[in-house]
This record gives C-alpha cells, structure tokens and sequence, in this order.
C-alpha cells in the first residue's frame, strides 16, 4: 500500500503533467496552488496534519476538472467561448481607449444581448421562475468561461450590457463615464481595465501585441483626471472643481449600462446574408457564419436526441 508520501509525489507528478496541457487560467490556478501545498506536506517532519486538506483539495480539483472537460463538446465550447472573450476584450479595450471603433455581432452580440436579458429579469421576474434555455445559455456561456478565465465578471458584464443597448454599434464607454462625472465609476473601470491587459497580455499573443496601446490610453485618461488613484474608494482628482459625487441628473455608477439594458427592447437586427461578421472573421473564416451557430448545451443535446 502505498505511502502518504508516496501519494503526494504521485500529485505532484500528475499535477504537474495537467498544468503542461494549458488548462483554463482557474483550473491552472487551483493546479498550482494544489503542487506548492503537496510539495509544503513532504517538506514537513510530519506530512499527517496535512493529509485532510490535501485529500479536500484533490476532490476540489478532480471535480473542478469534471466539470471543464465534461465531454468534447463542453470543453470546445469553453475554449472557444474563453477566446471569444479574449478578442472581444481586446477590440472593446482598443476602442475605450485608442479610439478604434468596434461593432459587435454574432455569437458575441448573442451573448451580451443574453447578459442583458438576465439583468433585466434579475430585476422584474419572481425569484422561483422556472430556469429557461436562455438562463441556461447565459450560465453555460457567460458566467462559465468568464470565471474560468479569471476576469472581472462584473466589469465584463457590464460592458456586454453596454454593447447590447446599442444593438452592437460602436460607442465609447470610458467617455460616458467621464461625460457623466463619477469619479468613483471611472477610477473602477481604469483599475479594473488595467488588470484585464495585465491578465490578457501572458495568455495572448493577439493581446500582448495591442497592449502598449492599451495601457497607454489607460495611462492618459489616469493623468487627466486623477492626481493619484489606489482604488474606487482612494483617489485624488488631478483638477480642483471635480465633482466626487455627481449629482443625480448625472449618476452614472455602475448602474449606467444597466439603465440602458433595461431599455433594451427586443433582439438586435440579424447581420444580413453574406455580411462578414465579427465572429466569423476572427474565428471561422469567411466561410460560415458564427451567428446561425447554436450555443450548443446539454439541454440542446436533449433536444436533438
């Protein structure tokens, strides 16, 4: 029977195999957090105190694990749907702050029209309302990649609102905060932008590429308006006579690309036949077209079947 000892080196060696495989940035988070731990364990004199917390960690993982590589058809859907965050945040960020406008349609649009839509009946349905096929689309294929990737959730979300209000047209969002004076708002989205190049830019080649640009845009909007920023919370306005807190006419707030998601009425316009879209240039060629695509789940499975 093999060892303690012997169990948390054969961890190691596996986990280590696993992180070679590139696995999504919070599977490879709990992966390395899971080696230096087993690797702490066979540095102590006693390796059993430890042994009921590696045993739950490698229950987390294997679960964790299950759930990403559930079958073929998740573990593509998740990939591509990572990527797909990944270019659109790279087009959303260059137009914020390099001034680089960026329409949005196909299976993005979809999937902040869906984020939208969850807002709007997060705030009017009743709380036990039967789960739904869009609910479902919108766990599968925003929530999940979107934590899976390790970014912002809420700053993400709040830019598809905001790309789904407009019906996917360009607009610069950094502007209206700054249109909008909340201070507050604006020192959130800098510091939250800032992290997603920083995160991005070791995972994508695209990204790293556009994120001097970036980060230059990020830096210029910073010195204009703030004379020191640590967080939401902590800053200094670079001009006297800035308003901290504008008044109600003007709040923006977080809640400025949810007031426009409640407006939004309806679906956007489907590209026309023949347009290239977004998603079929960056991601299928020009040959088909990414928004006739399902967002294929388990539920569209049943249904096929």
């Amino acid at each position: 029977m093999a060892t303690a000892h012997e169990i948390a080196l054969a961890r190691i060696v596996n986990f280590a195999f696993l992180l070679g495989l590139n696995p999504a940035p919070l599977l490879e988070e709990q992966l390395s957090h899971a080696i230096v731990l087993h690797q702490q364990a066979l540095e102590s004199r006693d390796i059993n105190p430890f042994i009921q917390d590696l045993d739950a960690l490698h229950a987390q993982i294997e679960e964790h694990w299950a759930r990403v590589h559930a079958d073929m058809l998740s573990t593509a859907s998740l990939l591509w749907d990572i990527d797909l965050f990944q270019r659109f945040l790279h087009s959303k960020l260059l137009e914020d702050y390099a001034n680089e406008p960026f329409a949005v349609s196909g299976r993005m649009l979809r999937l902040a029209e869906s984020t939208a839509e969850q807002e709007k009946r997060r705030l009017t349905a009743p709380t036990n309302e039967e789960t739904t096929t869009l609910d479902q689309e919108y766990r599968e294929h925003v929530v999940f990649p979107l934590e899976e990737s390790k970014l912002d959730r809420d700053c993400v979300e709040n830019k598809l609102r905001a790309v789904a209000a407009r019906q996917g047209r360009p607009g610069n969002d950094i502007q209206l905060l700054i249109d909008a004076c909340d201070w507050a708002k604006l020192a959130a989205v800098l510091l939250s932008d800032r992290d997603i190049v920083i995160n991005l830019t070791q995972r994508s080649q695209t990204f790293a590429e556009a994120s001097d640009k970036i980060l230059t845009g990020i830096n210029r909007v910073q010195n204009k308006y703030f004379a020191s920023l640590s967080s939401p919370s902590m800053f200094t306005l670079a001009r006297p006579g800035y308003q901290t807190s504008p008044s109600p006419r003007r709040s923006f707030g977080w809640g400025i690309y949810d007031v426009i998601a409640r407006g939004l009425k309806g679906n956007s316009p489907s590209s026309t036949v023949g347009t290239p879209s977004y998603d079929r240039e960056l991601l299928l060629g020009e040959g088909v077209s990414a928004q006739n695509l399902p967002l294929l789940t388990k539920v569209n499975l049943k249904k096929m079947e």
